[in-house]
């Protein structure tokens, strides 16, 4: 019994593979590349920190031997030469990203607009009388399912893995850069990212029921709008409009609750510059005891900002 309870839970609330089930060869060869390309694009950002950190440890030299203006030159010149190639290998991968999701999402949404589009009118003539209410709600199933689908495929998918190999590459640059200051620092991370998971749970809970009372005033538009002569032969046009105001209350007063929440989660960042701040406290002690450079500090304490955020 409860495998099957599981099974019907599942089966209810659907399963991410079944995004990708109008996929064909073509678009899995365009979501592996998209998939590369995203990830090239997280982990850009720790590559530009870990070369950044070289440039300003070159710009402060530390020792007789770096302070020879033929050496200084060198490196200097050296690691511009790889800021170039980081650019150019940046714009591949962000071309890949950009492209081959948005690509891939148009041709899935297509094949599934088709694949939708089959399957009701195989349905009989009882299928519309008892199960549709409209023949534009057909009309708008399609185009709204599609577009969600396609919205996923197209820039939250690849939203999502850009910024995991962002938060991953971050931390894992800031321990190779300088370990020391990377672990002391790694418990602001749980500070960071607690704002940013409690708006989004609340979040998806306001959307929820704003979409449940924009449904219901829109019940009320559809059903004076489709019996117009009606409500304009007994003269309701006020009372329908006080219906549907009446309905918009509750959408309002979620609004608020939305703005509320997104103002206290924006808001809440500002610990950033907490851990900033400890940052540079800890990171002089190493500068003064433990001959570190001040790039590596900077380098380090950016990753972690960036990967929590």
């Amino acid at each position: 019994m409860g495998g099957e309870n599981k099974k019907k839970m599942k089966n209810k609330h659907g399963s991410i593979r079944s995004i990708f089930m109008h996929a064909d060869a073509t678009d899995v060869c365009l979501m592996t590349l998209g998939f590369l390309g995203s990830v090239g694009d997280g982990l850009s950002s720790p590559l530009m920190l870990f070369i950044t950190s070289r440039i300003m440890n070159n710009l402060g030299p530390s020792d007789d031997e770096s302070s020879d203006p033929s050496q200084f030159q060198h490196n200097t010149s050296q690691n511009a030469l790889y800021l170039i190639y980081m650019a150019c290998g940046t714009f591949v991968v962000c071309f890949l990203e950009g492209y081959c999701w948005a690509r891939t999402g148009e041709r899935q949404a297509l094949r599934m607009r088709e694949r939708y589009l089959k399957a009701v009118l195989r349905q009989d003539i009882a299928y519309f009388d008892l199960q549709v209410q409209s023949t534009s709600e057909v009309v708008t199933s399609v185009c709204n399912d599609s577009l969600v689908i396609q919205d996923v495929l197209s820039e939250k998918l690849p939203n999502f893995i850009m910024n995991m190999s962002m938060f991953f590459g971050s931390y894992a640059a800031a321990f190779a850069l300088m370990w020391r200051l990377a672990i002391v620092a790694f418990p602001f991370l749980v500070i960071l990212m607690i704002p940013g998971l409690m708006y989004g749970r609340i979040l998806m809970g306001l959307a929820r029921k704003m979409r449940e009372e924009y449904n219901k005033a829109g019940s009320i538009a559809e059903q004076a709008l489709s019996s117009i002569r009606t409500v304009y032969s007994f003269v309701g046009e006020s009372k329908t409009m006080t219906r549907f105001s009446d309905a918009l209350q509750g959408s309002v007063k979620l609004g608020l609750k939305q703005g509320l929440a997104k103002g206290v989660a924006i808001g809440s960042n500002g610990v950033t510059f907490v851990a900033w701040s400890f940052i540079s406290w800890y990171g002089s002690r190493l500068v003064m005891y433990h001959n570190a450079e001040g790039g590596t500090v900077f380098a380090v304490g950016a990753a972690i900002a960036i990967g929590g955020l």
